[in-house]
């Protein structure tokens, strides 16, 4: 089974390169270890370069209800790297805090990553 999510993958990725909108990149980061274990070292910063495509969003029906606000739906490729809540999205050169993040597909082996971004 593994290998229909990779060739899922395979597919996405290289729809998603070849579509790509702009200059997407991950951020996360993380503290260095210290010189001892009650003190952090310094935090550092690793930048992920990701294919991916960029919507704005301005409303949006959630359980039935009309939600209006503005913001992007960003669909990205599986990198390197597992994203999370934590880590933030820059969109051409602006940093985007990450609001909702979704596997796709929600069970199996993710084939691509969905993630909203505050405006």
């Amino acid at each position: 089974m593994s290998s229909f999510y990779d060739e899922m993958r395979e597919f996405a990725t290289e729809m998603l390169g070849e579509f790509k909108q702009g200059a997407v990149k991950l951020k996360r980061v993380t503290t260095a270890p210290g010189p001892n274990e009650w003190t952090p070292g310094p935090e550092v910063e690793t930048l992920y370069d990701l294919s991916a495509t960029v919507r704005r969003i301005h409303q949006r029906y959630e359980g039935g209800v009309l939600i209006v606000e503005t913001g992007d739906q960003v669909l990205f490729a599986v990198s390197s790297v597992t994203p999370a809540l934590t880590d933030t999205l820059v969109i051409d050169g602006r940093e985007r805090a990450i609001t909702n993040l979704t596997p796709i597909p929600a069970a199996g082996e993710p084939v691509v990553w969905k993630a909203w971004c505050a405006a």
